[in-house]
C-alpha cells in the first residue's frame, strides 16, 4: 500500500510540474505576443502621430495661415496709406481705377510712357485704393508746349481733391471742394524740357509742392478725407508719365 501511495503521489507531482511548465510556456509565449502586438502598435501610432497627422495638421495649419496671409495682402492691398510705385508698359492698367480714351500707352525714345492728349479737352486716369497723408511724386515730360498737368490728391470725386499743378511756368498749390477751387500758394518756376518729377505731399495740415525734389510752395488748410491719387491733363499739348510713387507720411503738427 505504501509502495502504491508513493507510486501515486509521484505521478501526481510529475502530472502538476508538467502543467505548471505548459501554462508557464502559454504565458510566456502570449506574454511575447502581447509585447509583439504592443511593438508593432508602437510603431503603428508614432507613424500616424508623427508623419500623418502632423503632416496633415501641419498642412491644413499652413494652408489656412497661406490662405489667411493672401487674403490680408488682397484685402491690404490699395488700402490707405498703402505705398506702391506705378510704372508704364502693358501690365500698367491693372492699378488704375479708371483713365479717359485720351489716354493711351506708348513710347518716349525706348521708354514706355503714358501719353495724355486732351485736345484741347482734358485726359484724367485715377488710381485705385484711398491714401490719407501722403507724398506722390510723378515722372513727367512735356511732350509738346500749352500743357497743364495736374497731379491730385485725397480724391473723392470730381468736385473734391487737392492737387499741385504745373501751368506755363508757374507751380499752383490747392484744393477744391465741391467744385470751388482754393490756391493754397503759387510760385514762378523754371520747367524743364526733359523729364522731370512733380511731388505733392499732404501732411496733416501742411501741403508742399516740389521740382525736381526742390520745394516750390507750401501752403496750409485743414485735412481733407483720405481718397484716390490721379493725374490731370489739359490744354491742347501733350504730357508723357513714366512712373508714378506713393509713399506714407506722418502728419506735420
Amino acid at each position: 500500500m505504501k509502495k502504491i501511495t508513493y507510486f501515486l503521489m509521484a505521478m501526481t507531482l510529475v502530472f502538476a510540474m508538467s502543467c505548471g511548465s505548459k501554462s508557464g510556456a502559454e504565458a510566456e509565449e502570449g506574454h511575447q505576443h502581447a509585447e509583439g502586438m504592443e511593438h508593432n502598435e508602437g510603431e503603428e501610432h508614432p507613424q500616424g502621430e508623427a508623419g500623418e497627422h502632423p503632416k496633415d495638421e501641419a498642412g491644413e495649419h499652413a494652408h489656412a495661415e497661406g490662405e489667411g496671409h493672401d487674403m490680408q495682402n488682397m484685402d491690404h492691398a490699395g488700402m490707405m496709406g498703402e505705398a506702391f510705385t506705378w510704372m508704364a508698359g502693358k501690365e500698367a492698367m491693372g492699378m488704375m481705377e479708371y483713365k479717359t480714351d485720351n489716354i493711351t500707352l506708348a513710347t518716349s525714345g525706348e521708354e514706355d510712357v503714358l501719353m495724355f492728349e486732351p485736345a484741347g479737352q482734358s485726359a484724367s486716369c485715377m488710381f485705385k485704393g484711398k491714401q490719407g497723408n501722403v507724398g506722390v511724386t510723378a515722372t513727367v515730360k512735356l511732350e509738346k508746349p500749352d500743357a497743364t498737368v495736374k497731379l491730385l490728391h485725397h480724391s473723392t470725386g470730381k468736385d473734391n481733391y487737392e492737387f499741385v499743378a504745373i501751368e506755363g511756368n508757374t507751380m499752383k498749390l490747392g484744393r477744391v471742394e465741391n467744385g470751388e477751387e482754393k490756391i493754397l500758394d503759387t510760385k514762378e518756376v523754371s520747367v524743364p524740357n526733359d523729364w522731370f518729377t512733380l511731388t505733392v505731399t499732404a501732411a496733416g495740415t501742411h501741403f508742399k509742392g516740389y521740382l525736381n525734389g526742390e520745394m516750390i510752395t507750401h501752403g496750409h488748410a485743414d485735412e481733407m478725407s483720405p481718397g484716390m491719387l490721379g493725374i490731370v491733363v489739359s490744354g491742347n499739348g501733350a504730357v508723357s508719365v513714366k512712373k508714378v510713387e506713393a509713399t506714407p507720411l506722418e502728419a506735420e503738427h
